[in-house]
């Protein structure tokens, strides 16, 4: 034993802050809600380290009804290393009451819990054994009930575990609320001395984002680049002003960037807001597969909603696409989308959401919609007008009525109406779709992920999260469309090869076709050489309402155009040519009838098409290693079945690779130049010398103040809710998105437009 003389003179004393335990300790493994379950301490029991004195200590005192702290710690002058340490009760000593308030100020205080109880453990360092020197049992405080036990904070030490911290983490990343990540983790650890609380949890989480404050642009490059490094076809771009602050960021990894290739032909391009604690507008690139599912071309987060801005996007994501432009874009009336569009993508088809026109129309008009009662009919009747020049004589005919020349909105619309009137995109693929739907649907997979005190970090795992997601979905479309086999409802050859070759989406939809076809009368109505004219409709129409049919079979095939021009928007032939088609007794539809983004195998049999001539540079594009890339794949998918095609690729292999190393040899391979992401990459790195600053709070148009996609219970709690004022009505108590009158133009539009 050591004298209590020798302990203090050859010590140094420290005192403990009062705050309880401040070590990590491994969370006891079995239940001592009863005292007889851990025997009692005794003197000279010994130890292999001071933490199993404490955890042996706390699970005693857990059964007992009370909690602990680490109070006085000896160090030795020698060498400083701890061979003393008393626990005490957490209700011992006293407050240290130091009075600091001015005059004319009033402190407040947090209440006290110290009670000045006297029982204590105190151990000491002997032969590299903790030794028990002091025991006391006895306090002067009610002890704590059972059902209470675990509230005390040497017990409920599980939330400071690393382990606890990861699932935390793991669980809120995921989408669950503080409450369920609680709920999840008591009952996972059940029977183990777990009581977490919700506060905990939302605690936790608040000192992750603290801690990001002022590094969250940092984070994330490093975190794009770590991504590069596991996919070197990714891709990303960050825009910093001159103090090196973060404006605007994109990213797309090599799925994005494949897929896009091969369904290219239309985007919707939305932006949403209240996504980040930046309030940065959350812009994601959006298109669909060969599932007729929505996939995601890239994602972007800007400074602001300016010309400028969406240039350098548009022009980061062209580049990163291979410079191939889209064929169609949707989005929204927003005048600066539509300047950058027309300087980036000159040769792209630009539509605006059908949706929002006809929301803004109707509100521009509202004195016609409610005074007459013919204006939705004429209204739909010029809408869905198939020509351009009886489209433009309708919209004559409705200005005169109602004079609808006197708006400003509604004039200043009709001279861009080669960006929203149907009539004018009779001609273009669009796959079907005329409003941002597919987008806004992306969008609102983020509700109850994301807020608008997300910070940078954790948006993109959220991105990463929902493109996993949807990925998963299309595998799953791409094994019940390979493994499936339709039922047919009928004996022609046109709807069997259609099922063996369309995605189980696409044939549901062509199925729906041609049963309608079958329904259908026809009539000739003109013959010019090879070129036959026909009007088709159901037998249950009348004849005005009819199509009209082109069918050409020269000798260079079959032709067929159809005046309602759903093969050329949606890229399925309607009902109109299958009636034709059938009357013809084709076996097979024709080959240019057969979309390759609507097949089976559109992701993987696809094949990009390059030109071989003469180039100025040795140097092979992105572009042309793709298109290689993708010729490969569809030579695997002819292997099948024919072993001599194989073994002659698998030698002409041979006889390339002996000539690549001839060549590396020889020193003629010309190294590969740096792409722009490298350059990005090198660019945000530490060797730069560049510190990238957190961004700026963005103001952004388009959202009411009070709108966001999620908040946390606890923030819903605290924040008081204030009377807003509707900018649409003028009362108070609700905003645009919940007036009455809002809702009687969302209804209208959806009921009769």
């Amino acid at each position: 034993m050591v004298e209590e003389e020798h302990l203090n003179e050859g010590c140094l004393h420290y005192e403990d802050d009062g705050e309880g335990c401040s070590g990590t300790f491994n969370t006891p493994t079995k239940d001592a809600n009863e005292g007889d379950l851990v025997s009692k301490p005794f003197k000279d029991q010994m130890f292999d380290t001071d933490i199993a004195a404490y955890e042996f200590y706390n699970l005693y005192v857990l059964g007992m009804g009370f909690g602990i702290r680490k109070d006085t710690t000896y160090k030795s002058k020698k060498n400083g290393e701890v061979i003393f340490r008393r626990f005490v009760c957490d209700k011992a000593g006293f407050k240290k009451m130091k009075d600091n308030k001015e005059s004319d100020k009033v402190v407040k205080r947090r209440r006290s819990v110290r009670e000045g109880c006297q029982a204590k453990m105190d151990i000491s360092l002997i032969d590299e054994k903790w030794h028990v020197r002091a025991f006391e049992d006895d306090h002067c405080h009610e002890l704590t009930s059972p059902p209470r036990r675990l509230m005390h904070r040497s017990h409920n030490r599980f939330f400071k575990n690393e382990a606890c911290k990861i699932l935390i983490d793991d669980l809120s990343k995921i989408g669950m609320k503080p409450a369920g990540v609680r709920r999840a983790i008591n009952v996972t650890y059940k029977g183990t001395n777990v009581a977490l609380t919700t506060n905990q949890v939302v605690s936790h989480l608040r000192k992750q984002r603290d801690n990001n404050i002022g590094k969250e642009g940092v984070l994330v490059a490093e975190y794009f680049q770590k991504k590069r490094s596991e996919d070197p076809n990714f891709q990303f771009a960050m825009e910093l002003d001159i103090n090196g602050n973060l404006r605007s960021m994109f990213w797309a990894d090599s799925w994005a960037r494949e897929a896009y290739l091969k369904f290219s032909d239309v985007i919707v391009f939305y932006v949403t807001y209240r996504t980040n604690r930046f309030k940065m507008p959350f812009a994601p690139f959006t298109g669909v597969n060969h599932h007729c599912q929505s996939t995601l071309f890239g994602c972007a987060l800007l400074a602001d909603e300016k010309d400028e801005t969406f240039t350098w996007l548009f022009q980061q994501w062209l580049q990163y696409m291979f410079g191939k432009a889209p064929g169609c874009i949707i989005t929204d009336m927003d005048g600066a989308m539509r300047n950058a569009i027309q300087t980036v993508f000159p040769d792209t088809r630009h539509r605006f959401c059908s949706w929002h026109m006809h929301k803004h129309l109707v509100e521009h008009v509202p004195a016609m919609r409610e005074t007459d009662g013919e204006f939705c009919k004429n209204y739909k009747k010029w809408f869905y007008t198939r020509q351009i020049h009886d489209s433009d004589l309708k919209w004559k005919e409705l200005v005169e009525k109602y004079k609808i020349n006197e708006n400003g909105w509604v004039a200043k619309m009709w001279e861009v109406r080669s960006h929203w009137v149907p009539a004018y995109f009779r001609d273009t693929f669009t796959a079907g779709m005329t409003s941002s739907g597919r987008s806004e649907s992306i969008n609102a997979f983020f509700d109850g992920y994301v807020n608008m005190n997300t910070t940078l970090k954790e948006f993109v795992d959220q991105y990463d999260r929902a493109l996993e997601f949807r990925r998963k979905a299309e595998s799953e479309e791409d094994f019940r469309s390979k493994t499936t086999k339709a039922v047919l409802i009928s004996r022609f050859k046109l709807e069997e090869e259609a099922s063996k070759c369309c995605t189980r989406t696409m044939f549901d939809r062509f199925q729906v076709e041609f049963r309608d076809s079958l329904d259908c009368w026809h009539e000739k109505t003109d013959k010019n050489g090879n070129t036959t004219e026909y009007i088709v409709g159901l037998s249950v129409n009348e004849k005005w309402k009819w199509c009209k049919v082109l069918y050409d079979d020269s000798e260079e095939g079959v032709k067929a155009t159809c005046e309602c021009a759903k093969f050329e928007i949606e890229g399925i032939l309607c009902k109109h040519i299958l009636r034709i088609m059938t009357k013809k007794q084709l076996s097979r539809i024709p080959e240019r009838y057969i979309l390759n983004r609507w097949t089976i195998g559109a992701r993987f049999v696809l094949g990009g098409e390059v030109s071989l001539g003469e180039e100025d540079s040795n140097e092979v594009t992105p572009y042309e290693t793709w298109c290689v890339i993708a010729r490969c794949q569809r030579l695997l998918h002819e292997f099948k079945g024919n072993r001599s095609l194989f073994k002659k690729v698998y030698e002409t292999l041979d006889v390339w690779f002996a000539e690549c190393e001839q060549a590396k040899r020889e020193r003629q391979l010309i190294p590969a130049n740096t792409t722009c992401s490298q350059v990005q990459s090198n660019f945000v790195s530490e060797s730069a010398g560049i510190y990238i600053h957190d961004p700026q709070v963005v103001k952004t148009k388009g959202r009411p103040k009070g709108a966001t996609l999620f908040k946390l219970p606890i923030e819903t709690s605290q924040a008081k809710r204030k009377k807003q004022k509707c900018k649409r009505c003028g009362e108070l108590g609700h905003n645009t998105r919940t007036c009455k009158k809002e809702l009687e133009v969302r209804l209208f539009v959806t009921l009769y437009l």
